[in-house]
C-alpha cells in the first residue's frame, strides 16, 4: 500500500502508481490531501484510494493495513464491523472489544483504511465514572454512574431530604463533584469541606470522543451521563457575593430574596392571577418551583438542571465548537437552504426569497435568528438536529418540571396543583 503527504501533486503520484504496477501488486493507496478522484482517473490499473488522511505523518510503514472503498451510493461494511475487522487480522475476543470505538466511527464512511500496529503503540488511559453517594437525614444511597441515569435519578429518589451528595475520589464523577465544592469555596470563602450539593440531575447523552490511534481525527459518539447539581446556599453567602460584586461594579447590591417567590410576587401582579397559584422558573442553571396558597403561605424549592445543561447536550451532540452555536440551535427555528432563492423550514414549510440568498448558506443547515441565517457547523439533516434538540430539552426541561411540581405540591402529585405559570428565559 502506497502513502503520498500533500507535498506530492495528483498526477506526480498517479505517475508513479502506474510505472509501478508493472512491478508491483498495488493493494491500495492512502493520501493526505483531498485527490482521491483526481488520482483515481489517471490510473491504468485501478486501486482503492483513501484520501484526507490528515495525520499522514502517523501512519506506521511496514506495517499490515486493510483498506476499503465503497461503491458509489454504498458505505464501508468491513471495516465498520469490529467483527469484520477481527477475521481481517486474526484478532482475539479482547483486542476485538478495544476495536468497537474504532469500528464505530467508520460507520457511514465511503472510504477507510486500518492498520494494524504492535501491541503497545497505542495506548489509552480510562479513568473510571465513579460511584454517586446520597446522603440523607436518616437514610442513603449510592450508585455507580454506569448505570446509567433512570437508575441514578432513581436511587436519588430513594433518599428524602438530600443534606448532601458526594462522588468517588479519583473518578469522574469525584473530580466533577470536588470542582464544584472548590469554585463555591472561592466564591465565599467557606472551606470546601462545608460545601453540601443538595441536589442532582442526571440525562442520559452521546458524546464525541476521539478515537485513540486514529490517523484522521476520527470521532466515535460513545455513551456518557450528563449531570448538573445545585450547591445549598444560605444568605450569608449570598450577601458575601453581593459585596464583592458591589465592589467590583461601584454599585450597592442587595440581596432581594428567593428567586421563586420573587417569581410568585411578579406574576401576581398581571390581571387575572390569584392564590393559590405555582410558578415554575426555568432559568440557566437551575429549576425553582413556588406555590403560594391562599392564606399567603407556600413552600418553593430549587432543582438543579435547566437552560445551560440542554446547550451543553446540544452542543456535545452535534459536535458544536461553541456554546453560542448550540444556544442557537437551541432557541431557533431550523430551515435547510435547497436553492438560492428558498428554503424549507423545519416543519416542512417552504419559503421563497425575490432576492438570492447569501452564497455561504447554500445547501447548508441554517438557524433562523434575530440577525439573519446563521449556518450550523454540522453535516446532520434538519431533522437529525431537531430530534437532538427535542431530546435534550425532553430530559432536562420535562423531566426537572415534574420533579419540581412534585415536590412542592401539598399531595406530592403533579395533578394537585390546579394552577402553574410558566417563565424563565431558557
Amino acid at each position: 500500500m502506497v502513502v503520498a503527504d500533500r507535498s506530492l501533486p495528483y498526477d506526480e503520484i498517479a505517475r508513479q502508481l502506474n510505472a509501478a504496477a508493472s512491478r508491483l501488486e498495488l493493494a491500495g493507496a492512502v493520501l493526505q490531501a483531498d485527490d482521491g478522484v483526481l488520482v483515481h482517473n489517471r490510473l491504468d490499473h485501478k486501486i482503492p484510494i483513501v484520501d484526507e488522511v490528515s495525520l499522514i505523518d502517523k501512519v506506521p510503514i511496514g506495517m499490515l493495513a486493510a483498506i476499503e472503498v465503497a461503491e458509489v451510493g454504498r458505505i464501508v461494511e468491513k471495516l465498520s464491523n469490529p467483527f469484520g475487522i477481527a477475521t481481517l487480522f486474526g484478532l482475539s475476543a479482547e483486542d476485538t472489544k478495544s476495536v468497537v470505538p474504532l469500528a464505530r466511527s467508520l460507520v457511514g464512511n465511503r472510504s477507510a483504511v486500518v492498520i494494524k500496529t504492535p501491541r503497545g503503540d497505542v495506548k489509552e488511559r480510562r479513568i473510571p465514572a465513579g460511584r454517586i453517594t446520597f446522603t440523607g437525614s436518616v437514610t442513603s444511597a449510592d450508585i455507580d454512574v454506569e448505570r446509567g441515569a433512570e437508575e441514578i435519578m432513581a436511587a436519588a429518589a430513594k433518599v428524602k431530604n438530600i443534606v448532601d451528595i458526594s462522588g468517588e475520589p479519583g473518578t469522574n464523577v469525584g473530580g466533577m463533584m470536588e470542582k464544584v465544592r472548590v469554585t463555591m469555596s472561592q466564591l465565599t470563602g467557606i472551606h470546601p469541606k462545608d460545601i453540601q450539593i443538595t441536589d442532582l440531575l442526571a440525562v442520559d447523552t452521546q458524546v464525541p470522543q476521539q478515537v485513540a490511534g486514529g490517523i484522521a481525527n476520527e470521532f466515535s459518539m460513545e455513551a456518557a451521563v450528563g449531570i448538573a447539581v445545585m450547591v445549598k446556599t444560605d444568605r450569608l453567602q449570598m450577601q458575601q457575593i453581593a459585596e464583592n460584586l458591589a465592589s467590583q461594579v461601584g454599585v450597592p447590591v442587595e440581596v432581594g430574596g428567593v428567586e421563586a417567590d420573587m417569581a410568585i410576587l411578579g406574576a401576581l401582579t398581571t390581571p387575572g392571577t390569584a392564590a393559590p397559584i405555582a410558578i415554575l422558573d426555568m432559568g440557566a442553571g437551575s429549576t425553582d418551583a413556588s406555590v403560594m396558597r391562599a392564606d399567603g403561605t407556600g413552600v418553593s424549592i430549587h432543582l438543579a438542571g435547566a437552560g445551560n445543561m440542554v446547550t451543553l447536550m446540544i452542543q456535545s451532540e452535534l459536535g458544536l465548537e461553541t456554546f453560542d452555536a448550540a444556544e442557537e440551535v437551541k432557541k431557533y427555528p431550523l430551515a435547510k437552504v435547497e436553492t438560492v432563492f428558498n428554503i424549507r423550514h423545519e416543519d416542512g414549510t417552504v419559503q421563497f426569497f425575490t432576492e438570492p440568498l447569501p452564497a455561504h448558506v447554500f445547501a447548508r443547515v441554517v438557524a433562523l435568528t434575530d440577525k439573519g441565517m446563521v449556518p450550523v457547523d454540522t453535516d446532520l439533516p434538519v431533522e437529525a438536529i431537531r430530534q437532538i434538540r427535542r431530546r435534550a430539552k425532553q430530559r432536562v426541561f420535562v423531566t426537572n418540571a415534574i420533579r419540581a411540581l412534585r415536590r412542592v405540591s401539598p399531595t406530592e402529585n403533579v395533578r394537585d396543583i390546579e394552577y402553574v405559570v410558566l417563565v424563565g428565559g431558557s
